[in-house]
């Protein structure tokens, strides 16, 4: 049985007299491993300030580790959660003295010191830096020291405010998997701050999206991914096709049309005033005469192939007719066969497309 390790429940902030941040409900299990996305100002950070107890809140109840912090169990919960900044700060010494610190103010013996800083220094893999000075760490070194730091007292709630943005790709994807893998061992709760979706794809089993400080979405990351609720989520998530629409309904059916006459039914319940239609790359498909992919109930579209972009895995193929432009992602092996100028026939499947407002 999974307990609840975070529990929102109408929690309001006001800065200015501005409502910043308006959770109605919001629950947190034992070893989730959570992403907070949402464009800036949408308040994020507001939302882990609050769950670290640095930010007062005027209205509602949280808990954590099943307690209400406004009537007890506040420095428990202290003792019992860290927190990670955009900006990793180490003070003067050795990398061995900053990952002792938390250590050292909770009054663990020497060798309990020794123990843990050298599991957590193992843990991300920079045990070789132990006594090199603070000051002289690389962006990717102090961030894994930062880990070691945040961690060594064996907390059972992280909180991350995109400590890894400013570092290459490469870096923060091996950083977030070394934690997803002690997060994991562990069973420690974490929730990650991140604008970059390909960090929130690779770190989290779910995916809580902000916007005006209100939640949007809260679902699994190829939910939110492939069927953004709105606007604001679908490029977010930096979907491949936003396609006006037109939608009429039809009894239980809706008959959605595209520009040029392309029309196509949906048995989906449709949101009111939806005015545009999302479609991933992945789900549109180049034809041939022999395609499997006929016996399908399938949208086609004749077109001129525009533009070809290189990419690892799949390449991105724009196809343009005379109304519309869609971005498909073709596996390498079909994508390096095409040809800008050439004609081709694309198609969808009607069940893909994800009806917005």
């Amino acid at each position: 049985m999974n307990h609840t390790i975070v529990e929102l429940t109408g929690i309001k902030v006001y800065r200015n007299r501005q409502l910043t941040l308006n959770i109605e409900q919001l629950s947190v299990a034992a070893g989730e491993l959570v992403a907070v996305a949402g464009p800036n100002g949408a308040g994020k950070s507001t939302l882990l300030q609050v769950i670290n107890m640095l930010l007062p809140y005027q209205q509602g109840v949280l808990k954590l580790f099943g307690r209400d912090i406004s009537q007890t169990g506040r420095e428990d919960a202290r003792c019992n959660s860290s927190m990670m900044f955009q900006e990793t700060l180490l003070v003067n010494g050795t990398v061995y003295d900053n990952v002792a610190l938390p250590l050292n103010f909770r009054n663990y013996t020497q060798t309990e010191i020794e123990e843990q800083v050298a599991a957590a220094l193992k843990n991300f893999h920079c045990q070789h830096l132990a006594e090199r000075q603070a000051k002289q760490l690389s962006g990717g070194e102090v961030q894994r020291v930062g880990l070691a730091r945040a961690l060594v007292y064996q907390p059972k709630l992280l909180l991350l405010d995109e400590p890894f943005a400013a570092l290459d790709t490469a870096t923060r994807t091996a950083i977030l998997g070394d934690l997803k893998q002690v997060a994991v061992a562990n069973r420690i709760t974490v929730l990650l701050v991140s604008h970059n979706f390909n960090d929130v794809l690779s770190f989290a089993d779910r995916v809580v999206v902000l916007a005006d400080g209100r939640m949007i979405q809260d679902d699994c990351p190829e939910v939110v991914l492939r069927r953004p609720v709105n606007l604001e989520v679908a490029n977010l998530v930096d979907m491949d096709n936003i396609l006006p629409c037109q939608v009429e309904t039809d009894g239980r059916e809706a008959i959605v049309r595209l520009a040029g006459g392309v029309a196509f039914r949906q048995n989906k319940p449709v949101p009111v005033g939806a005015a545009a239609c999302c479609l991933p790359g992945d789900a549109v498909y180049i034809l041939n005469r022999s395609s499997a992919l006929r016996r399908q109930p399938l949208v086609t579209i004749n077109g001129t192939i525009a533009g070809i972009t290189p990419g690892i895995g799949a390449y991105k193929v724009r196809v343009e007719s005379s109304s519309l432009s869609l971005t498909m992602r073709a596996p390498r092996e079909q994508a390096t066969g095409l040809i800008s100028g050439s004609q081709v026939e694309v198609a969808f499947n009607p069940d893909e497309v994800q009806l917005i407002c």
